[in-house]
């Protein structure tokens, strides 16, 4: 008995458990125009990996580069020891757009070469300072850094640089065109 109780005392603690490493990534399908979450596990990450840009390079090498009708809209670099089952099937999902979602991601489904001078696109002007119509990309980013700067820049550059720059753009075209 004192023998099983040194060995009990002396025995190694048992190791930690794994840590898994994910990014959880928000895309939208164009052409069926759904919403789909999904959870990609990325195996043994050293620590003090930046999981953002890593999660960022992932969807840019392997989901983008396959020309799917994808378009991102988060990204989450998360490392945790929860069971991976239970996390991929709560971090991964698939179903349409609201209507909501379908008027906030509404630049996402018309891109298109003659949308440039589109009305949508020209219609610039803010109509609240909270109501900024630029990409929900550059929403989420000017939400993520909470800076009243950023968000002065995005409405100046909005209303006025983006239109400096299409005339601009044109005048450059026309000297072409007239050599």
């Amino acid at each position: 008995m004192l023998l099983l109780s040194f060995l009990i005392a002396t025995a190694p603690p048992p190791p930690p458990p794994p840590t898994y490493t994910w990014c959880v990534l928000q895309m939208i399908q164009l052409d069926t125009k759904e919403m789909i979450i999904a959870a990609y596990g990325m195996g043994n990450v050293p620590t003090g990996t930046n999981l953002n840009s890593l999660c960022q390079a992932f969807y840019t090498r392997d989901i983008r580069a396959e020309n799917k009708p994808l378009e991102l809209v988060s990204i989450n670099g998360t490392q945790n020891q929860t069971n991976p089952d239970l996390f991929y099937l709560s971090n991964t999902s698939r179903r349409p757009l609201t209507p909501a979602e379908i008027e906030e991601y509404h630049c996402l489904f018309n891109k298109n070469a003659g949308s440039a001078l589109s009305s949508t696109v020209l219609d610039l002007m803010p109509s609240s300072p909270d109501s900024i119509r630029i990409p929900p990309q550059i929403i989420a980013a000017i939400n993520s850094v909470n800076s009243p700067i950023l968000r002065y820049a995005a409405v100046v550059m909005y209303n006025t640089g983006i239109p400096i720059m299409v005339i601009a753009g044109l005048v450059k075209a026309w000297k072409l065109v007239k050599r």
